[in-house]
C-alpha cells in the first residue's frame, strides 16, 4: 500500500515538471524546484509511514476487541445455560425407568409421548435415548399450559416436577388462571391452565 501511495504521489509530482521542461527553466529554478518536490516526498512518506502505523494500531486494537467480544459471548452462553437448568425441575433416574416411563409419571408429564422433550434437555447426557442409568439427574422441561387431571389442586399441580417442583407457587397459577378458576379451593377435571414463567 505504500508503495501505492508514494508512486500515485510521484506521478502527480511530475506533471509540473513536464511543465517547466516547456518552460525552459533556469537550472537554479529546476534545483529549487526539485528541492521542494523532494521535501513534499519526504513528508509524504512520512505521513505514509504515520498512517502505516496507526493501521497497524487500529488492527491490533480490533483483535483486542474481537478477542473480548469472544470471551462475552462465552460467558453468555454459559449463563444463558445456567439460566435453561434453573427453569427446568429436575428427576433421578432409578433403577428400571426409561424416558417413557419417567414422562407417564403424574408428577412428570403423565404422558408417555412426551419422552422427547425429556431427551432434548438432556442430550449432552444421553447418547442414546434407551440407554439411561440409575442416579442420574435429568431435566425436566417446564410446561406452558397444563390440563387439569382427577384429584389435582393447585399446590399438587405446583409441586409437579414439570411445573415449578414447589407447591408454595400455587398463587402464580391461580392468578394467572382467575377468568377460570372462581374459588383455588375448586377446580375440575379437562380445565387447562396457562403456566406462567418469567
Amino acid at each position: 500500500m505504500r508503495h501505492l501511495l508514494t508512486t500515485t504521489f510521484i506521478l502527480c509530482l511530475l506533471v509540473p515538471i513536464t511543465g517547466f521542461a516547456q518552460e525552459k527553466m533556469t537550472e537554479k529554478e529546476a534545483q529549487a524546484e526539485l528541492a521542494m518536490i523532494q521535501e513534499q516526498l519526504a513528508e509524504a512518506e512520512a505521513t505514509i509511514a504515520e498512517l502505516e502505523a496507526n493501521i497497524e494500531a487500529l488492527e491490533s486494537e480490533v483483535a483486542d476487541l474481537e478477542a473480548r467480544r469472544d470471551e462475552l459471548q462465552a460467558t453468555y452462553d454459559e449463563l444463558a445455560e445456567t439460566w435453561k437448568q434453573c427453569q427446568y425441575g429436575r428427576y433421578t433416574v432409578v433403577e428400571g425407568d426409561w424416558l417413557c416411563t419417567i414422562a407417564a409419571k403424574r408428577n412428570v408429564y403423565n404422558a408417555c409421548s412426551k419422552w422427547p422433550m425429556i431427551y432434548e434437555a438432556n442430550k449432552n447426557k444421553i447418547k442414546n435415548a434407551n440407554l439411561i442409568y440409575p442416579g442420574w439427574i435429568l431435566l425436566i422441561p417446564y410446561l406452558d399450559e397444563y390440563t387439569v387431571k382427577s384429584g389435582d389442586y393447585l399446590a399438587l399441580i405446583a409441586s409437579y416436577l414439570s411445573i415449578y417442583s414447589d407447591a408454595r407457587r400455587w398463587p402464580e397459577i391461580y392468578e394467572a388462571n382467575k377468568g377460570k378458576i372462581k374459588d383455588p379451593d375448586w377446580i375440575y377435571p379437562k380445565q387447562k391452565f396457562v403456566i406462567p414463567h418469567e
